[in-house]
């Protein structure tokens, strides 16, 4: 589930406890003094945080306020997820989406059922190539709106919903990885360090352990684009090679690559060597993209729907019909999958409330602009 929640700022703050639980069948709650969030983009959210939650495979919500008053960002945010259970009982299945809007800071909550490294992976790459840079643009609802897209993603491509499926193929950047001598592996990255919050953690660990989770996640970022920015040289002359511009590289790029690029599904680096008229080119993949790679021609121009075929129920699971067309080759591919059975509330949880039963240990990304 995303929770996104949108908080109005009093004179000195608010608290965990002072965040209202949004009404059932609503995902999103913007208290911010302004109201940041359009009402369109409440409605787009509502009707995500809906169509995950009848699904079964998670819930979605949105929350953001004015100021946390001073607490670390990262502990209001995991601990307003588990004071409410933002997700499904026994699949903690949740993800919340929480913004301090004046502190300028942004939180993304994995509950414990989507938190692999994969899940990991698609959470930094939302905050960094979605939520923060809506947010530097000054365009809080794109950043939102773009964020709760990638993180609905997140969950319904989770293993925790596709449990029989093969692990999926490697990012790009590992792609060259392989290729690269032992001495150009093991070049150490540039050093990185945190410091911790100024206030202490009202609840012991819970502040170190949530925020190292988010400090970790952006790390492994800044590290794979520093391994991508490093200078290369030629091993045949021993040049250093040039890396072409965006334009440039097109015209050593054959038509699927290109038709990547323009999808935003994978960026291609090109990398010249003058005296040897030789090219290197490395292929990274988005971390989250809508496309789906092609069964035919093999690159990643897909583009995919899917129709019920039978809903899941309460008793057993549902299936699907997975249809991807390609825009490079024009194949089209028809196959099946199987959708897991919904999930009855807890008795426990509150029939006013759209939460209730996830919980979280502080898996997530976290990001400030």
């Amino acid at each position: 589930m995303v929770l996104f929640c949108a908080l109005g700022t009093p004179a000195l703050g608010v608290t965990v406890a002072e965040v209202p639980r949004p009404p059932k069948g609503t995902w999103t709650v913007d208290l911010t003094a302004s109201r940041v969030l359009q009402p369109s983009v409440q409605a787009e959210l509502d009707q995500l945080g809906t169509e995950l939650d009848d699904s079964g495979l998670g819930q979605l919500m949105v929350v953001m306020v004015d100021t946390t008053s001073r607490r670390p960002s990262r502990e209001f945010a995991l601990a307003l997820f588990n004071r409410w259970g933002i997700g499904h009982p026994g699949r903690d299945d949740g993800v919340l989406l929480f913004v301090a809007y004046a502190d300028r800071k942004a939180e993304i909550i994995l509950g414990d059922g989507v938190d692999e490294p994969a899940d990991q992976e698609a959470s930094d790459a939302v905050m960094a190539q979605a939520i923060v840079p809506g947010f530097k643009r000054k365009d809080a609802n794109a950043a939102v709106q773009m964020g709760a897209r990638g993180l609905k993603q997140l969950i319904e491509n989770s293993r925790l919903n596709h449990p029989q499926d093969a692990a999926p193929e490697p990012v790009a950047g590992e792609d060259f990885v392989g290729s690269l001598s032992a001495e150009e592996f093991l070049v150490p990255p540039p050093q990185m360090s945190w410091s911790p919050p100024e206030e202490a953690s009202t609840e012991p660990g819970l502040g170190v352990f949530a925020g190292g989770a988010g400090v970790l996640g952006a790390a492994g970022l800044a590290g794979r684009a520093w391994f991508r920015r490093r200078p290369r040289k030629c091993k045949a002359c021993g040049t250093q090679r040039l890396r072409l511009g965006e334009v440039a590289d097109d015209a050593h790029l054959d038509a699927g690559q290109r038709a990547e690029e323009s999808l935003g599904s994978v960026d291609y680096d090109v990398w010249w060597c003058e005296p040897c008229a030789d090219v290197l080119t490395e292929r990274y993949g988005a971390f989250f993209t809508r496309a789906a790679r092609c069964t035919r021609c093999n690159y990643v121009t897909g583009k995919q729907s899917t129709r019920t075929l039978r809903s899941a129920t309460y008793d057993h699971g549902g299936e699907e019909e997975v249809t991807v067309r390609c825009g490079h080759c024009a194949f089209v591919s028809v196959s099946r999958r199987s959708t897991p059975r919904r999930t009855r509330p807890s008795s426990s949880s509150s029939s006013s409330s759209s939460s209730g039963g996830g919980r979280s240990s502080g898996g997530g990304s976290s990001g400030s602009w």
